[in-house]
């Protein structure tokens, strides 16, 4: 992994261990698109900039605790596992020309 994508996944993983939206909203391409299992339908740029917010205020408001750390899966790709109060999460981004373009959030 280059030197780049190493800055915004530590970005990425500090976002959720600080709950600071604006470390990872500050990487968004214009095309970027968010899926998860656990939202019905897709988030394009700004969906996601005002849902992360939303959520990172959620999670301080009601003193829930997130640890993300930095981890590969099965098949070698990099990814950010969290773990908020015992459920365990992974957050995958894809980096294009120094932009993330694709997000997911899965179980899995």
């Amino acid at each position: 992994m280059d030197e780049v994508n190493i800055k915004i996944y530590n970005d990425f993983t500090n976002a959720w261990n600080n709950l600071d939206a604006e470390l990872i909203v500050k990487h968004l391409d214009d095309s970027f698109r968010y899926d998860s299992q656990w939202v019905f339908d897709f988030l394009d740029k700004d969906g996601y900039s005002n849902y992360i917010r939303g959520k990172f205020k959620t999670i301080r408001k009601t003193g829930s605790k997130v640890i993300a750390e930095l981890g590969q899966n099965s098949l070698g790709e990099t990814l950010i596992r969290l773990n908020q109060d015992g459920n365990i999460a992974f957050y995958r981004i894809k980096v294009v020309n120094g932009k993330v373009v694709k997000a997911d959030l899965n179980s899995f």
